[in-house]
């Protein structure tokens, strides 16, 4: 699934109801507004279809799978990044590793789509800071990789 939003602090039952079911099988599939996605957990953000009892989390296909910290805060991180605060003085002040800042941008990088509409809808930002903040993350990204690979002389 791939989604163009972001889910803050989750609104439920708002993203509850843009879900689809993503199993071919399924008479349901890829059909929004059916009634067929029914409430798994609550607590962990699940729903099911009840035409296949296909399961998954709301955050599935986005940026935000399977990470741990609130959304709030990976969100308030980006923009501090974006807007050029060093990552050390965003661990100071949230708590967030430098590594974890790296891993965010790593993943974001492979979510551009999806973090720039969020950008320029959910927090009103223009086009121009929204590039800035591309710009931002492939340099990181670049800078990361050269670290990572060893130099064969």
């Amino acid at each position: 699934m791939i989604y163009y939003f972001c889910i803050m602090e989750l609104d439920f039952n708002k993203y509850k109801a843009l879900q689809y079911c993503d199993n071919e099988l399924c008479n349901h599939y890829n059909q929004i507004g059916l009634s067929n996605i029914c409430i798994l957990s609550r607590k962990n953000n699940q729903v099911y279809c009840n035409g296949c009892d296909n399961r998954w989390v709301l955050t599935k296909g986005t940026f935000f799978h399977d990470l741990r910290k609130p959304k709030s805060v990976i969100m308030s991180v980006m923009k501090d990044l974006s807007e050029g605060k060093g990552q050390r003085a965003i661990h100071r002040t949230t708590g967030v590793s430098p590594i974890t800042q790296n891993f965010w941008l790593l993943r974001a990088a492979d979510h551009v789509i999806q973090i720039s509409d969020y950008l320029e809808h959910e927090m009103t930002l223009n086009r121009v800071q929204i590039d800035e903040f591309w710009s931002f993350v492939l340099k990181k990204r670049e800078s990361y990789e050269r670290r990572e690979t060893p130099t064969v002389t």
